[in-house]
């Protein structure tokens, strides 16, 4: 059975906000429609509502429209964004202010009622609806820097996108995470694992430590070595289920090994940030990877090749790797040795020692640039269904 829900129409056009009206009369899963034209006064009685379902104007340029949606979207994801303007550039402003769909104006009567129904009918445990992408920063070989580049791309990605973010640690006997961010957390993977991943999406997210005043969520590694034998591949299932019903971004830092529970990650996760060194022993074994994952059969680009320490003078260049791998590099990180030794050492992120480093601005480039393709993706989806 479909949940009732009160539908709140944001527009400066009273015209439009009467046609989304008359549109809606009769729809049996909408109790009642609020107008308005003042943004402000509607999300202060978004925060009474229950069940919301938004659909708001950006059509005239409002200072401050970004502050105004990034305050709604902690109330609910059920956002429409409308335009006059539907170019590329429109659409993907949309898309980055937090909006799940995005109708041309004057709206169509049946786009509208097929959006509305769809957001009307999605449950607990429906997956197609989400538009979170699960990112897994993985190498096969150890010491190539990966728990440094989960971490900064995550908190990155809190920043620069606003959104809640997901930092879990699946490197299930020796993760780092918690060491890396000094962070002495009530809660670990396994015991989510075991008693959160059935509860609801409150219960759940305080299996997490929020960092700081950021929106980064993180889920530590297990506190004993022996409870990662007991995680299995359907829990894997589940955790990743659940993430992606909460979190827009969820970034996995994992173990080199590859096993039953691995592979499971591997499989499940929308892109994996497949992490090298330029040496030769790095490089084959990426290339030994990267075998492996084409005979999985993985969709194209969702392997993207990060190389960690990158020096503009190295003997081996970018071409050399691209050449051998058969692949094209996603995303070079600096070799700053000492600025993330700092960070490692007082358990802060690399931002936190110095946001002005050429290490930090690299990862602060490297989230917009996850960010974007990602909203990139959306739109290519978005055009072919028009």
């Amino acid at each position: 059975m479909q949940s009732r829900s009160v539908l709140f129409v944001l527009d400066k056009n009273e015209h439009s906000c009467e046609i989304i009206r008359s549109f809606t009369e009769g729809l049996e899963f909408i109790s009642e429609v609020k107008l308005y034209s003042d943004y402000q006064k509607a999300y202060e009685d978004l925060k009474q509502a229950e069940n919301p379902i938004v659909i708001m104007d950006i059509t005239e340029e409002a200072p401050e429209l970004g502050n105004i949606v990034d305050n709604i979207k902690l109330i609910t994801s059920k956002i429409i964004i409308t335009s006059l303007d539907y170019s590329t550039n429109t659409i993907i402003k949309a898309l980055r202010l937090g909006a799940k769909e995005f109708l041309p104006k004057p709206v169509l009567k049946e786009d509208l009622i097929r959006v509305l129904t769809m957001f009307a009918s999605i449950s607990a445990d429906d997956e197609d609806y989400s538009q979170s992408k699960i990112i897994t920063v993985y190498s096969n070989k150890g010491g190539i820097g990966k728990t440094t580049i989960a971490i900064n791309l995550a908190m990155e990605l809190a920043r620069v996108t606003k959104d809640k973010v997901a930092l879990i640690d699946l490197n299930l006997q020796l993760g780092d995470i918690s060491t890396f961010l000094n962070l002495n957390p009530p809660f670990d993977v396994n015991y989510v694992l075991q008693r959160l991943i059935d509860k609801d999406d409150e219960i759940f997210v305080k299996g997490f430590e929020k960092y700081k005043d950021t929106s980064l969520h993180i889920l530590s590694d297990s506190s004993y070595i022996e409870q990662a034998g007991s995680v299995t591949v359907q829990q894997i299932s589940a955790l990743f289920r659940k993430l992606k019903k909460v979190f827009p971004y969820v970034v996995i830092d994992m173990s080199s090994s590859i096993g039953p529970v691995s592979l499971k990650i591997l499989d499940e996760s929308d892109w994996i940030m497949f992490t090298t060194i330029v040496n030769i022993p790095a490089i084959r074994n990426a290339q030994r990877c990267l075998n492996l994952f084409r005979s999985r059969n993985y969709p194209n680009k969702k392997v993207k090749i990060v190389v960690n320490r990158y020096m503009e003078n190295d003997e081996i260049k970018i071409e050399d790797i691209e050449n051998t791998l058969g692949e094209k590099v996603y995303w070079k990180v600096p070799n700053n040795y000492f600025t993330i030794m700092e960070a490692i050492n007082k358990g802060v992120s690399i931002a936190e020692i110095n946001p002005e480093s050429n290490i930090s601005n690299n990862f602060r480039d490297f989230a917009t640039k996850v960010s974007d393709d990602i909203i990139e993706q959306a739109v290519i989806q978005y055009r072919s269904q028009i």
